[in-house]
């Protein structure tokens, strides 16, 4: 049966293989900032990537606003961490959001907003890039179902092993090696 402890034990076996070959670990989210994570004693933090709130426009006229904090989106008071005005103001992701760590070195990783308005959803992927300094956001796409898809690429971008060419450490490779994480 799937009741009791052993339910559960089977649950987070069947998670852990799905984290495996979808080839990205969770990161922790602090529940104190909503610009910080953890993942096996590093820290990935992203509050001085950007002077949040962030504004895109895209190819369509659409504006976008986001901030980890949480933005105003329209005028009914109501704050989210993407807010979307087309015809009108839309909730594109609030939270909690959940963070997703693909690589390591060079890395990569995002935050994913879930919990918008109709179902919609925004992921924030950030691709280190020593060649881009200071860091480049781009609107990148309206996928299906209404997933907003953001990209952030530079130089720094919240790493925990600094900014370039700097290389994790020991411990960031075993945990990368652990969660099938690829290390550039």
């Amino acid at each position: 049966t799937w009741g009791g402890f052993q339910g559960f034990q089977m649950l987070v076996l069947a998670l852990i293989a799905l984290a495996a070959l979808a080839g990205a670990s969770q990161l922790s989210a602090d529940p104190d900032s909503p610009f910080v994570a953890y993942g096996n004693g590093t820290t990935w933090d992203i509050s001085k990537v950007f002077k949040y709130p962030v504004t895109l426009s895209e190819k369509r006229g659409y504006t976008y606003w986001w901030d980890p904090r949480n933005v105003s989106c329209g005028s009914s008071g109501a704050t989210t961490a993407v807010c979307q005005r087309a015809d009108q103001y839309y909730n594109c992701g609030s939270g909690p959001a959940i963070w997703l760590l693909d690589q390591i070195s060079p890395a990569k990783f995002s935050i994913m907003y879930p919990g918008g308005s109709e179902w919609r959803v925004t992921v924030v992927s950030f691709e280190e890039d020593p060649t881009i300094d200071p860091p480049v956001i781009t609107f990148t796409a309206e996928q299906p179902f209404l997933q907003y898809d953001i990209l952030v690429r530079g130089k720094c971008i919240g790493q925990p092993f600094g900014c370039g060419n700097a290389k994790p450490n020991e411990a960031a490779l075993m945990f990368a090696r652990l969660h099938n994480i690829t290390h550039g």
